[in-house]
């Protein structure tokens, strides 16, 4: 990008890609629905799958059937609520138990049940172009049906592969890009 950068804006309605490509991140708005709401952020250029997980002690153990991973590769990854909490989101390693679950270590332990949803993006293999990841995870309470800006602080958040908005109960999220 040159000295005068253009600023962008992207726009959604529900869960999609926003713009593919590297870019830089600067504000987000939510708006919210009678319902609490969930957003999050991926780098990356394939939509996210989705698991189920549950968490003993620190070990979370997603279950997501034919996933094709290998121990060693690392996923950038969103927890829904489950019965106890909520697992940490964030770009773990992980351990291949079965051709259909693998395990992440948190930093702190918890006892989550009743297998809620997760959706993570995956970087297996040596020909990833740049890292798939979680980039952040805002939550808006019930009834917050007004605009919620916040700005990325220092020079924001860079995305190499692409913006992926995963949006749950929300009625539209806005990103402003370099």
């Amino acid at each position: 990008m040159d000295s005068l950068s253009q600023v962008f804006q992207g726009h959604r309605h529900e869960s999609g890609f926003v713009a593919f490509g590297r870019h830089r991140l600067k504000e987000f708005s939510v708006i919210g629905t009678a319902s609490a709401g969930t957003f999050v952020v991926f780098d990356t250029d394939t939509a996210p799958e989705t698991g189920t997980y549950a968490q003993s002690g620190a070990t979370v153990t997603v279950t997501d059937t034919g996933h094709g991973l290998s121990t060693g590769d690392v996923v950038g990854i969103n927890f829904a609520v489950g019965t106890g909490g909520t697992a940490q989101p964030g770009n773990y390693p992980i351990t291949v138990t079965t051709a259909n679950a693998f395990t992440v270590e948190m930093l702190n332990s918890d006892t989550i049940t009743g297998t809620p949803a997760c959706q993570y993006v995956a970087n297996s293999g040596s020909t990833q172009k740049a890292p798939k990841r979680w980039i952040m995870s805002k939550h808006t309470s019930a009834a917050d049906t007004f605009a919620n800006v916040f700005q990325v602080p220092n020079s924001g958040f860079i995305v190499r592969n692409g913006i992926y908005f995963l949006m749950t109960n929300l009625t539209e999220a806005d990103v402003f890009y370099e």
